[in-house]
C-alpha cells in the first residue's frame, strides 16, 4: 500500500513497507518425516505429531534444510563454542552491520593481541558464521571495532543486495537463515552435532 507524505519545503514522498520474510523450512521428524502441529490444552501449548499420529517431543523436531543442492534433515543448531580458522574471513569492510536486515550486538572483551591487533589497531573485521538462543538461525558475525571497542554484530540479510532486485513495485524480501559464505554445509554439519 503506497502512501504519500508531503515534506513541506522539499516535495512529497511515495513510501511503500518493505515486507521482509523468513525462509521457511520444513518442520520433520528425525527421520524426515513431515509432521503437523495442533495447540493442545489450556495453556495453549503446541504439539507435534508424525503420520502415525504419535507425539514428536520439541527435543527430536528438526527442519529440512537444503545446503548447496543437498537435503539435510537437522535438529536444533547447538550455540557457537568455537569457530574453526578456515571459517573465519578477514575483511576490510564491515558495512554489512549498516546494511543487514536483522542486527544483534555483543559487547566483547579479549586479551588476545592478534585479535586486537587486527581488529583495533589495522581497523579490520572478522566475519564468520555463528548461532545463538533458540537454534534456528545461523547469523553471519561481524567482529568489529566500534569507536575503539571490540563489538560482535550478528547479521542476517543485507539491504543493498535485496534493494539492488527491485525498482519501484512493491518490495518483498525473504530474509536467509544461514548466511552466505563458504563451506555452509560444512559449517551446518559442525553446529548440529
Amino acid at each position: 500500500m503506497v502512501k504519500s507524505i508531503e515534506l513541506r519545503g522539499y516535495g512529497e514522498i511515495m513510501i511503500n513497507p518493505i515486507d521482509i520474510k523468513e525462509a521457511d523450512w520444513e518442520t520433520v521428524d528425525p527421520q524426515g518425516n513431515p509432521v503437523t502441529s495442533k495447540m493442545e490444552g489450556t495453556r495453549a501449548k503446541t504439539v507435534h505429531y508424525n503420520s502415525a499420529g504419535s507425539e514428536v517431543p520439541n527435543n527430536q523436531l528438526c527442519k529440512k534444510i537444503t545446503v548447496e543442492d543437498e537435503i539435510i534433515i537437522a535438529p536444533k543448531f547447538s550455540p557457537s563454542k568455537e569457530v574453526d580458522g578456515d571459517d573465519i574471513e578477514v575483511i576490510d569492510d564491515n558495512q554489512i552491520i549498516y546494511s543487514a536486515l536483522e542486527r544483534k550486538f555483543y559487547n566483547v572483551v579479549t586479551d588476545h593481541e592478534r585479535i586486537k591487533q587486527l581488529v583495533l589497531r589495522e581497523h579490520k573485521s572478522l566475519k564468520f558464521g555463528v548461532c545463538f538462543g533458540s537454534g534456528w538461525k545461523i547469523w553471519s558475525g561481524i567482529l568489529t571495532n566500534w569507536n575503539g571497542k571490540l563489538l560482535l554484530v550478528a547479521c542476517r540479510g543485507d539491504l543493498v543486495k535485496e534493494l539492488e532486485k527491485y525498482s519501484d513495485d512493491t518490495v518483498e524480501f525473504n530474509i536467509e537463515a544461514l548466511p552466505q559464505n563458504k563451506n555452509m554445509k560444512k559449517l551446518v554439519k559442525a553446529l548440529i552435532m
